[in-house]
C-alpha cells in the first residue's frame, strides 16, 4: 500500500511534492487524534486537552553564525499518519522584524530536524536552495549546525508571546463503498488556537477555522469544525464518483485513475507572535482531479490586547495604494532580482503589480502574499514580500500600530 502523502509544507516547497502524492490504493493509516474540548472559548479547557500527540508549537532564541543579534525561531511539528513522516513548518526574524520561511522533515531519529531556508531572500542568485539547518534536541534546546557552523537554540517564552493550543484531525474516504480497488480521498485539518489573551482572540481564531469571520457569528469547537468538514468533503467527493463512474460495476478490479483521488488539508501556521500582534497563516490545498491541485495561504494579523482581526482598511489609510504598490513592486524586483526597468511581464504574469489586501504585520513591518496565478505562474508558488515599517509609516492610519 502506498502512504498518504503529506502537502502540510511551507507553500514554497508544495509543488515539488504534488505528483508523488496521489497514491494509488488506501493509506496505510487513518487517524483522527482525540477531540478538542467542548468550550472553545476558554483558554484553560484548550491547554487541558493536550492537543494531538506529537503536535506542537515550541519558540526558541538563539544567533546564526555571524549574525549581528539574535533570532526567535516558531516552530510548529504536527503529528504525521505515518511513522515516517513529520510536517514541520517554521519561521524566523532578527531585531529588524524581517520573518523568514523554513520547512523541513525529521529525520528517521525523532530528535533530529534538518531545516531548510525557501526564503528567496536567503537563496543564492540561479539556486533555489537555501541555506540548511541540522539540529538535534538535546533537552529543551536544539543543537547542530546552520551551513556546517555550530548553532544552539534555547527553547524561550518570550514575554508577550501566546501559547498555542495544537490539533489534528485527519481521515480518508471510500469513494465507492463495498466496490474492490475502490480509490480513496483524503482530508487533513491542523489548527493552532491561541490559548492565551482575550477570548475575543480565540473566538475569532476559530471563526476563521470555520470559515466563517462575521463578528458575532457562533464558535465552534475544533471537534465540530473538523465534523463539518469531513462531512462536507465526503458528501462532495462521492457525489463526484458517482457522476464520473455511476456504472461501474461492483467488483471491478480497473483502475481508477488519479482523478478520484481527492485531497483536502488545512494548516495553520504561526507567522509572528508577539505583542499587540499575533500573526497566522491559515493554509489550504486542494485536489479534484486534473493535473495538479490548488493551494492557497490566507495571512491574518490580530491585535492581542482586543483579540479582533487588523483588516486592510483598519491599518491603511485610504490614499495609501498607489504609494504602497509601489513600494511592493520594488520590493518584488528585489526579490526576484528583476532590474529596474525590466519589463515584469517575462519573470512574471503581470505588468503591474496589484496591491493585495492579504497581508500580515510584525514589529519591523508587514509581508504581503500572493498565491499561485495572482503575478506568477503555478511553478513559482506564492510570492510574499516584506515592506519595512519604516517605509510604510506615512501610509498607517495608526503610525504606533506595532508597539
Amino acid at each position: 500500500m502506498k502512504r498518504f502523502c503529506r502537502l502540510l509544507l511551507a507553500p514554497a516547497a508544495l509543488g515539488a511534492l504534488l505528483a508523488a502524492c496521489h497514491s494509488d490504493s488506501k493509506p496505510s493509516a487513518t487517524a483522527t487524534p482525540p477531540a478538542a474540548p467542548g468550550a472553545p472559548n476558554a483558554a484553560a479547557p484548550l491547554a487541558s486537552a493536550g492537543g494531538s500527540p506529537d503536535a506542537a508549537y515550541q519558540i526558541y532564541r538563539g544567533q546564526l553564525p555571524g549574525a549581528p543579534d539574535s533570532l526567535t525561531l516558531h516552530l510548529l511539528t504536527t503529528k504525521p499518519l505515518d511513522a515516517d513522516a513529520q510536517s514541520v513548518f517554521a519561521t524566523y526574524a532578527g531585531a529588524d522584524g524581517h520573518p523568514y520561511q523554513l520547512v523541513g522533515h525529521r529525520l528517521a531519529d525523532p530528535d533530529s530536524l534538518v531545516l531548510e531556508d525557501i526564503s528567496p531572500e536567503k537563496q543564492a542568485a540561479g539556486s533555489s536552495q537555501g541555506p540548511r539547518w541540522r539540529l538535534r534536541r538535546q533537552g529543551t534546546a536544539l543543537v547542530g549546525t546552520y551551513q556546517g557552523q555550530p548553532l544552539r537554540l534555547r527553547e524561550a517564552r518570550p514575554a508577550g508571546a501566546l501559547a498555542l493550543f495544537v490539533q489534528t484531525f485527519a481521515d480518508s474516504v471510500e469513494a465507492f463503498p463495498g466496490k474492490k480497488k475502490s480509490p480513496w480521498g483524503q482530508i487533513e485539518f491542523q489548527a493552532a488556537v491561541p490559548t492565551g489573551g482575550p477570548k475575543e482572540l480565540t473566538d475569532n481564531v476559530l471563526r476563521q477555522l470555520n470559515d466563517d469571520s462575521l463578528p458575532g457569528s457562533p464558535v465552534r469547537p475544533l471537534i465540530q469544525i473538523w465534523a463539518r468538514q469531513r462531512q462536507q468533503f465526503a458528501a462532495s467527493y462521492r457525489q463526484a464518483a458517482a457522476d464520473s463512474r455511476s456504472d461501474a460495476p461492483a467488483d471491478t478490479a480497473a483502475p481508477y485513475g488519479y482523478s478520484l483521488r481527492y485531497q483536502q488539508q488545512a494548516a495553520t501556521y504561526v507567522l509572528w507572535n508577539q505583542a499587540p500582534l499575533l500573526s497566522l497563516g491559515y493554509f489550504t490545498y486542494d485536489y479534484s482531479g486534473g493535473a495538479h491541485g490548488n493551494y492557497a495561504t490566507r495571512t491574518i494579523s490580530y491585535d492581542t490586547r482586543t483579540g479582533q482581526p487588523l483588516t486592510y482598511a483598519a491599518v491603511f489609510r485610504p490614499d495609501a495604494r498607489p504609494r504602497l504598490g509601489a513600494l511592493i513592486e520594488a520590493a518584488v524586483r528585489r526579490m526576484l532580482r528583476i532590474p529596474a526597468g525590466q519589463p515584469l511581464d517575462g519573470p512574471l504574469l503581470v505588468k503591474k503589480i496589484p496591491v493585495t489586501t492579504n497581508f500580515y504585520l510584525t514589529s519591523g513591518g508587514a509581508v504581503f502574499t500572493y498565491g499561485p496565478y495572482e503575478i506568477a505562474s503555478y511553478a513559482q508558488g506564492e510570492v510574499s514580500v516584506f515592506i519595512p515599517m519604516a517605509d510604510l509609516q506615512p501610509l498607517l492610519l495608526h503610525p504606533n500600530l506595532a508597539s
